[in-house]
């Protein structure tokens, strides 16, 4: 007689009144109720079998050839009940790290179901004098500062709230009060997003004006920050942002741990930047520029006017001033109009400096060095690549006392003399004196070296185009 379980059909009918309480009951959370009762579900499945098995011992069911055999449980059970026990522990690691909030599906951080309310939030706006120190508390969401002629704080924006029913939204918005709170000069706006489990679904998009003279410091989870028009100090600090700052009379600092873009532009004082990202770009900075971290994108500087610091596990750079512009970008860091002395350790990287005045000193692990100097008179340079080419463009009257040399490559020397080179073997190397320069050293491990006359690069002129004679017509006109 084939054996028949009840437990299959008993747990399909727990499961649809398990979701059916959820239709008569709304506040009642699905997701949740499994991530933290499941274990009973095999406690309850294991009573059932025991219940079964006796049943079918009782009528002789599980003996075989006059003596008892049979299992209490199948092949397939026992893979069921393993999928079981990796589902509820899934489940249960994701309701602790709030991946279903209000029984909402969230991967990555997007939501799979649920509807999207929106919230205006109440105007505010509050007398701070002309210097206040403003502190915004923002989680999640974006915000925007203007600096503008006045003595007032003002603040409004939109709430978006992610839930399965208004109801639930309401809720949540109303345990999230948007507010502003002055204790003496200090002015701090709150969204108070954090005040519920699962506000990573709530988003406050703010937009505020502030004095002049204002010092802004933002605290936040996620979400942009623009900044414009303030005298004051600027600090920024979030887990996930990009900042645009521009027009900043006072420091800046950005602490950030992952960021799309971190751009600023007319400061008139230090910027100091640290993390990890992607983008960075400093424009018209007139204090000391320091960036720390890890970036993966396109990192541009223009128009410093104090020195640069960069440091990150692969490269490390100080400048004196870029007068011009600076990029780095796919392992290549071009520069143009720079000022030393300059400093630069990396592990992987091209380089190309044109147009540079001062000290270089250049000291890479692998990577091509191509060297412009442009201008005169010459400075002290040092550079150095393990594997790569090294290559010298020197200016016309240049004076320099030049030593180069490679463990395993060739030399071309398109100046001439007085530079001369020296073979031996595997080995290269040139020398050579026009007096009153300075030391130029290039050292290469495996690779070229080339000395080349500027200009001597340059693509031909174009051919003139064919003279095409004149018809009498033509002739007349003129």
């Amino acid at each position: 007689m084939k054996r028949h379980s009840l437990v299959g059909p008993l747990l399909m009918i727990g499961i649809g009144a398990l979701f059916l309480l959820r239709n008569f009951v709304p506040d009642f959370r699905v997701f949740e109720a499994v991530a933290k009762y499941w274990p009973w579900l095999l406690i309850g499945w294991g009573f059932l079998r025991v219940i079964e098995v006796l049943n079918w011992h009782r009528q002789g069911l599980l003996t075989a050839n006059g003596r008892p055999g049979g299992s209490g449980m199948t092949g397939g059970e026992w893979t069921l009940v393993v999928m079981v026990c990796v589902f509820g522990s899934i489940i249960h690691m994701s309701r602790s790290a709030d991946f279903f909030p209000n029984d909402r599906i969230r991967i990555a951080g997007w939501d799979l179901v649920g509807e999207s309310f929106d919230f205006g939030l109440t105007a505010k706006k509050t007398g701070a004098g002309k210097t206040p120190r403003v502190v915004i508390e923002n989680s999640y969401g974006d915000v925007r500062i203007s600096g503008v002629d006045t003595e007032d704080v003002s603040a409004t924006g939109t709430k978006t709230i992610r839930a399965v029913g208004r109801s639930d939204a309401e809720r949540d918005d109303k345990s999230t009060p948007f507010e502003i709170v002055q204790t003496g000069d200090q002015v701090i706006v709150r969204t108070n997003l954090d005040r519920i489990s699962s506000s990573r679904r709530v988003r406050a998009n703010l937009e505020l004006t502030v004095p002049k003279g204002a010092t802004i410091e933002t605290r936040g989870k996620t979400g942009d920050f623009d900044i414009e028009n303030v005298n004051g100090a600027v600090e920024v600090n979030s887990d996930n942002a990009g900042v645009r700052l521009n027009n900043i009379g006072g420091p800046i600092r950005v602490d950030l741990r992952r960021s799309d873009i971190v751009r600023v532009m007319n400061a008139k004082a230090e910027v100091e930047i640290k993390g990890r990202g992607q983008d960075v770009e400093l424009e018209n900075i007139a204090g000391a520029a320091a960036v720390n971290g890890q970036y993966s994108g396109d990192i541009k500087f223009r128009n410093l006017a104090k020195p640069l610091r960069f440091e990150s596990n692969i490269t490390n750079l100080r400048v004196e001033r870029v007068d011009g512009e600076m990029e780095m970008v796919l392992g290549k860091l071009m520069a143009r109009r720079i000022s030393g002395p300059v400093q630069l350790t990396a592990k992987s990287k091209d380089v190309e400096f044109s147009d540079f005045t001062g000290t270089i000193e250049i000291e890479l692990e692998k990577g091509d060095i191509d060297l412009r100097p442009g201008r005169l008179p010459l400075s002290k340079i040092q550079a150095r690549t393990k594997a790569g080419r090294a290559e010298l463009v020197l200016p016309a009257g240049a004076k320099l006392d030049l030593r180069g040399q490679t463990k395993r490559g060739n030399i071309e020397n398109d100046f001439g003399s007085p530079f001369r080179v020296n073979e031996d073997g595997r080995a290269s190397a040139v020398t050579g004196v026009i007096p009153g320069g300075p030391e130029v050293q290039l050292d290469v491990d495996r690779g070229e070296i080339r000395i080349r006359k500027a200009g001597a690069d340059a693509p031909p002129a174009p051919p003139a185009p064919p003279v095409v004679p004149k018809t009498p017509l033509e002739i007349t006109k003129q």
